[in-house]
């Protein structure tokens, strides 16, 4: 679930805002506020506030949003459980004020929350260090406990499918305006940022199910490739697209393998052959696949196409360039052994080609706690 929680001092409108929502908003339980207006409830949650003059965001507030995974089975009273549960976790007590209303205005039925962190006794409950994180690990927690999928876990799931999703339309289309056309037609919003240096740069993928406008301030929805992949970079993409059009462009005119290899190469690209077995001189070798690379290309890394110091695999780019390969193995005979790129036999085409399947299977995640771990790490190696 989507949820934020943050320390601040408040005034009456805080509350004016739970209470109305459009005229929408149902009021789901209070304590220790005997007012039936904001303005009172705010009174009363101040003069508590006032005996303990040390704290001066004296009030708890945020909310929980459920996605449409939970919300479609999510009843009221349950939110408001699951509500109830996680301000527990974070130092609520049955001496603390608090309001609690859901909200069903937005496209995501929402419950909002204010509490005064100081109780009755004038003692402050609720800390105030990393409360948005521990908030959130206390929604998880609660989510766990009741047996219902996590905003953690959501994520997982939809970012193996924008995963998916993403890298069969890169292979069916040559270009980003395509691809963010086709995408769309798919359900996906494709947000792409650029620079003077480098052009494109990064990439966000949004699902149009997701937005939701009310709360894109508090909540930015989608994720950017970097969180989808941590092997399919934008450099990657624009390479890929780079030699998928030069290679369509030269196919039109080439007729054999001869012809193809040096009209290719004409526009920058190397080729390397990959045969079906040992490669034999002086006989007709069945071409399995052909792999291209640009000649000054400054890609580094193997990733997800793309493979280090060889190229781009023809038949994985784009299915339709399967039947240039075919074609041009039918048509030609080559005994130049100076091109053969050699198979490790522990890898299968599909290895070779940035474990297209593996990864959709297997999609990353990496808890914030994890990753700075990883991250201290790498830096006592340097």
């Amino acid at each position: 679930m989507n949820n934020s929680a943050t320390t601040r001092t408040i005034t009456k409108i805080a509350l004016e805002y739970n209470a109305n929502d459009k005229g929408t908003a149902e009021m789901v339980a209070s304590n220790y506020l005997l007012s039936d207006t904001a303005e009172g409830q705010f009174n009363e949650m101040k003069t508590v506030a006032e005996r303990n003059l040390k704290v001066k965001k004296w009030a708890l507030t945020g909310y929980i949003s459920q996605p449409d995974e939970i919300g479609r089975v999510l009843k009221d009273e349950e939110l408001k459980q699951i509500a109830m549960e996680t301000l527990a976790k974070v130092g609520v007590t049955n001496k603390n004020q608090y309001r609690l209303d859901i909200h069903n205005s937005t496209k995501h039925k929402h419950i909002h929350f204010i509490v005064n962190r100081i109780d009755i006794s004038g003692k402050c409950t609720v800390k105030s260090h990393d409360i948005g994180k521990r908030f959130g690990e206390a929604v998880r927690e609660v989510c766990k406990e009741k047996g219902l999928l996590t905003d953690v876990e959501i994520g997982v799931q939809k970012k193996a499918e924008m995963l998916k999703i993403l890298t069969e339309t890169i292979r069916a289309e040559d270009n980003f305006d395509d691809l963010i056309l086709s995408m769309k037609k798919k359900g996906y919003e494709v947000q792409l940022s650029s620079n003077v240096k480098d052009g494109i740069s990064g990439m966000r993928i949004v699902m149009e199910k997701d937005k939701n406008f009310q709360t894109e301030r508090i909540y930015i929805a989608g994720y950017k490739l970097s969180e989808i992949s941590n092997q399919l970079k934008i450099s990657e993409i624009k390479s890929f697209f780079e030699v998928k059009t030069a290679v369509k462009e030269v196919q039109k005119y080439a007729s054999n393998l001869k012809e193809f290899r040096e009209n290719i190469q004409q526009k920058g690209f190397s080729v390397k052959m990959q045969y079906n077995g040992e490669f034999k001189a002086n006989q007709k070798n069945e071409i399995q696949d052909i792999w291209i690379n640009k000649v000054d290309s400054n890609q580094q890394k193997s990733g997800f196409f793309f493979r280090k110091n060889v190229g781009f695999s023809l038949s994985a780019i784009d299915p339709g360039l399967d039947d240039l390969v075919k074609s041009l193995s039918q048509n030609s005979v080559n005994n130049d052994a100076s091109n053969h790129l050699k198979s490790d036999p522990n890898e299968s085409l599909i290895d070779i080609a940035g474990e297209l399947i593996g990864d959709f299977l297997n999609p990353t995640y990496v808890s914030q706690d994890e990753d700075e771990l990883w991250k201290k790490k790498r830096k006592l190696r340097r």
